[in-house]
């Protein structure tokens, strides 16, 4: 990950609603670590959701804001470490894979996937001008999925995010549409949150996702809609006009991690970034492949 700096502030405007499209009210919180959002159906079935979504939202909005306010925020960090993560409170039992660098890793697709890679949480924090960082794992797998129980499964990219010490777990799941009902929407992507009890908060809003490479100050946002199912539970249908779905999946394909910006239910805001490393970019790959893009 790129070196980041002290945390300078934000600006006091109130741009940042072009990247929320709204201030989020303060929710509930959840009462359970292992208890996520209530999933509709299986798969990617809410038609109508995304439907309203790519008529109400302007994709714009969200890169206008995260161009704005993306690199002063992750800026506030320094360089994060690179030790391995241990297990830790609410996850899973069993050994939990090392955090590796990608060089040096096995060719072997079933050692290639069980190899975890490295996600950190950026947050604000109003107590800390150097902002918060909390680093977890990533898990990148393929599966078949079946986006509506009318549909026969298909290939699907699952990146399974665990972040121990914030008791936090974020399931991504990114398909191909091949529902012809949806014609402005190419690829979807779900986003599921699972925080614990005392987290403190909600995840109110995710803005959009954007593709990165350590060299870039930003990453390159993707062109799509996200619409907000309910608190921590996001779909994002990413647009099928030619020439952004061509640079969608270029991005996708060739970039090294993703980040999520994520605005919490008390206003503050954090960056989810996670890194494909070798079983990532093997599992975009053969994902695409799959797909014939």
């Amino acid at each position: 990950m790129e070196q980041r700096g002290a945390y300078s502030g934000y600006p006091d405007d109130e741009s940042y609603e072009e990247l929320t499209g709204h201030e989020p009210a303060p929710a509930k919180v959840r009462r359970g670590y292992d208890s996520g959002p209530e999933k509709m159906r299986s798969g990617f079935p809410l038609k109508g959701v995304l439907f309203a979504g790519l008529a109400l939202i302007l994709i714009g909005g969200g890169i206008l804001g995260y161009q704005k306010y993306g690199a002063s925020m992750k800026s506030m960090f320094k360089s994060s470490p690179r030790t391995a993560i241990q297990n830790g409170a609410g996850s899973d039992t069993g050994v939990r894979p090392k955090i590796t660098d990608r060089v040096g890793q096995s060719d072997s697709n079933q050692q290639v996937a069980q190899v975890a890679q490295r996600a950190i949480l950026y947050e604000e924090d109003s107590s800390d001008p150097q902002g918060k960082q909390t680093v977890g794992t990533v898990v990148w797998r393929l599966d078949q999925v079946a986006a509506s129980p009318k549909q026969k499964p298909d290939t699907a990219i699952k990146a399974d995010v665990e972040l121990p010490d914030r008791k936090m777990k974020v399931a991504l799941t990114i398909m191909r549409n091949t529902d012809p009902s949806m014609p402005a929407t190419s690829h979807t992507m779900e986003i599921v949150f699972t925080v614990g009890p005392d987290f403190g908060t909600t995840i109110a809003n995710v803005p959009g996702v954007y593709a990165k490479s350590p060299d870039q100050p930003r990453g390159t946002p993707l062109a799509a809609t996200s619409v907000k199912v309910q608190d921590g539970y996001f779909l994002i249908g990413l647009s099928n006009v030619d020439v952004d779905r061509a640079r969608n999946i270029q991005v996708l394909k060739e970039r090294s991690s993703l980040d999520i910006p994520i605005v919490y239910g008390n206003g503050k805001r954090a960056i989810l970034s996670i890194e494909k490393g070798s079983p990532g970019e093997r599992t975009f790959n053969e994902a695409f492949s799959a797909w014939g893009q």
